[in-house]
């Protein structure tokens, strides 16, 4: 028997990098996302079929693995039990590139290692041992992928503190184009949260500014005013590319988008690469679609579901 879970990806719409310092972020599912497989076995063993790279019991554990096998530590010694596993890893998203991809995977994994041993998934547990996972990632932080990708749809989040789900009139196309360029998260949480040590008094009223805007936002995401919400996507872009996490290419896909009808795009998650988000018209996807034909674009409808645990 294994045990089986799919956990989705995520774009954060509005608050990214911000959210980090106690702002508020807007946080959708998408419909892409990670698999895990796990049964019993003679020996642990973790493969990542999207990475290319497996680790057994007695061998080093290659950087991009270490995630996982703090998590299965941790939830072997909560639940201190001996029997070794398998666990074979995969991901339809794009790896480092803002849409969530270790955390998606990370959910999966654990959500599938608990559902094993335990029959059943404790998600407070879960969401504990996927930020385990997460803090061996991206150093620290804001647990809203790991949320989301237990929890599925959009929600308001705040760090630590607080998430309320935002209801849309109607399902939403999105489109997510990949830059193709590969970033280290860490790396820009920090380069982003220096300004805090340089202009703290500066930097408190941005992240306060940050915060209106996506409440702003999230009630015009819950009317369906997508033209609104459009505009303070474009406006959030520009403040993240003042504070250099965009890049040349990022603000090239903005401006297209908006050149092809787009209501509003964006970095999504760290920048300095990875993915933009962009808000088509919803009469217009597929004119937009078209002007991206050169880009590996991702489409999705959001809110998207959250965890799905299952046993073959």
């Amino acid at each position: 028997m294994k045990a089986c879970a799919f956990s989705p990806g995520k774009a954060i719409l509005l608050g990214e990098h911000f959210v980090v310092h106690g702002a508020y972020a807007l946080v959708a599912a998408i419909q892409q996302g990670s698999f895990a497989f796990t049964c019993f076995s003679d020996t642990d063993e973790i493969v990542s079929e999207s990475l290319n790279v497996a680790w057994r019991d007695g061998s080093i554990v290659p950087m991009q693995l270490l995630p996982y096998k703090k998590a299965l530590d941790k939830i072997r010694e909560q639940y201190n039990f001996s029997k070794k596993i398998r666990s074979v890893l995969s991901t339809n998203l794009p790896i480092s590139a803002g849409l969530g991809s270790s955390s998606s995977t990370s959910v999966a994994f654990s959500a599938s290692v608990l559902k094993l041993i335990s029959g059943e998934v404790d998600y407070s547990m879960l969401y504990n041992m996927s930020m385990e996972s997460e803090r061996v990632t991206h150093g620290n932080p804001s647990g809203a992928d790991v949320f989301i990708g237990i929890r599925g749809g959009i929600h308001l989040f705040k760090k630590d503190s607080f998430s309320k789900e935002i209801t849309l009139p109607n399902k939403v196309k999105i489109l997510l184009i990949n830059t193709g360029q590969v970033r280290q998260t860490s790396k820009l949480i920090s380069k982003f949260s220096n300004f805090k040590d340089l202009y703290p008094s500066y930097f408190k009223m941005l992240v306060e500014a940050s915060s209106h805007l996506t409440l702003i936002g999230s009630e015009y995401l819950s009317k369906g005013s997508l033209e609104e919400f459009g505009l303070l996507m474009c406006y959030q872009h520009a403040i993240l590319s003042h504070f250099g996490v965009s890049t040349e290419i990022l603000d090239k896909i903005v401006e297209l988008a908006m050149y092809s009808g787009a209501l509003g795009a964006k970095l999504t998650g760290a920048g300095g690469g990875g993915c933009a988000i962009v808000l088509p018209k919803q009469s217009m996807v597929e004119e937009v679609l078209n002007s991206f034909k050169n880009f590996e674009v991702y489409v999705s409808e959001i809110p998207a579901g959250g965890l799905r645990v299952w046993m073959e």
